[in-house]
């Protein structure tokens, strides 16, 4: 392979199989791999280094880490620290940036948590838990893990419970990750083959915060955000209940809603949504342009109007009202008004004409004899719709 150019999909495929045959091998042969880690952390490098002559450092990195996990998380060995310590510097050995021990001590540090050892995991991970929103929750589950053994008898969501040292720690924590909002998921290192256990722990932590700081709504945010990332719809319907209900007049819960009622096709909830906004927010654009969309979708004319004069009295970008126009009529089969529009369109915003060709090719499929290829035209156009309108309002802001 050397020499070949490799595009970064081709070469994410072709490591995920490298890692998936050395995962193999270590489960089969994990006492051989635990007693020769020099030769074997050896192999893995030249494997790596033969197949990927010119791969990224922090790429290369990560990789190790990956190996290291899976190391740490096959052996029997990880109750002996003597054995972490050598694992720990036959990875570190072999890679090659300044902060190769940070993730090195961050993959230690969640195969610890992972086996039930929240003090010595807290030793590996505590000094990044800024670092990563998830990790954050994973230092501060130890402290509230070791709280738990402060006081066996007392209960933490009674009346009379005092927190301890530990679960001092575990909220100043919390209230720390609110104050910095570290982004989730921004560490290869988190990038489990199994991360049910983090994911469980990151889920108990924000709603334990929640008990704590009922009305910060950071938790609320990130526990939507890793809801919808994670595609858990159970989750997201959690959350999306909890902003609501605590967070109602809060425009970035509402249109969350809004889309969650979207793609549940439940337009008259999707409706109410918009009216919520319209009365809460009279000055923004926002609300009017989910009314336009909610408009395209159900297909009403006296609604799209409706909306249609509210936008051009509130000052909406007169294009982003033209190209409403154009879709309206495409998906009402106004084909010959449809084409006037665009063409319209395309003489007065000549700037445009990059985008105009695609949806002359788009509205061509909406007179297709093949129902399937119409579905995909409609779903592309209002997709591709959606997302340039947002990007022009963006600007406008």
């Amino acid at each position: 392979m050397r020499g070949e150019k490799l595009s970064d999909a081709i070469t994410y495929d072709k490591l995920h199989l490298l890692k998936k045959d050395f995962d193999g091998y270590i489960e089969r042969n994990t006492a051989k791999v635990d007693v020769n880690l020099p030769v074997f952390y050896g192999y893995v490098i030249s494997a790596l280094e033969s197949s990927f002559p010119n791969l990224p450092s922090e790429t290369y990195d990560e990789f190790v880490d990956s190996i290291t996990f899976k190391v740490l998380d096959s052996s029997t060995n990880t109750g002996d620290f003597e054995y972490i310590k050598k694992v720990m510097a036959n990875a570190l050995r072999f890679k090659k940036n300044k902060e190769a021990e940070r993730g090195i001590n961050i993959v230690v540090g969640l195969k610890l948590l992972k086996s039930g050892d929240s003090v010595h995991a807290l030793i590996f991970l505590k000094k990044y838990a800024t670092l990563d929103a998830k990790l954050g929750t994973a230092v501060a589950y130890c402290y509230y893990v070791l709280s738990l053994r402060e006081f066996k008898n007392d209960d933490p969501r009674s009346k009379s419970h005092r927190p301890g040292e530990m679960e001092l720690l575990a909220r100043e924590l919390m209230i720390t990750l609110t104050k910095q909002q570290p982004a989730l998921n921004q560490l290869r290192q988190l990038e489990l083959d199994d991360p049910t256990f983090l994911e469980k722990i990151f889920w108990q932590m924000i709603f334990v915060a929640l008990e704590w700081f009922p009305s910060e709504k950071w938790f609320v945010e990130t526990g939507l955000k890793n809801a919808v990332l994670t595609g858990n719809t159970e989750m997201r319907k959690r959350f999306l209940d909890l902003g609501a209900e605590r967070f109602y007049n809060d425009i970035q819960f509402l249109r969350e809603m809004y889309y969650y009622k979207l793609e549940n096709r439940d337009a008259a909830g999707a409706a109410g949504i918009v009216n919520q906004l319209l009365k809460q927010y009279p000055d923004k654009l926002e609300p009017i342009y989910l009314g336009l969309k909610l408009s395209l979708l159900t297909n009403k004319k006296i609604t799209y109007h409706s909306f249609r004069k509210l936008a051009m009295t509130r000052g909406m970008p007169s294009h982003i009202v033209e190209l409403f126009d154009f879709a309206f009529d495409l998906l009402s089969h106004e084909q010959k008004d449809a084409t006037t529009k665009l063409a319209d369109f395309e003489k007065e915003y000549s700037r445009f004409l990059y985008y105009t060709t695609t949806l002359r090719y788009l509205a061509g499929d909406f007179i297709s004899p093949d129902e399937s290829r119409i579905r995909k035209a409609r779903k592309t156009l209002l997709d591709s719709i959606d997302q340039f309108c947002l990007e022009e309002l963006n600007r406008k802001k």
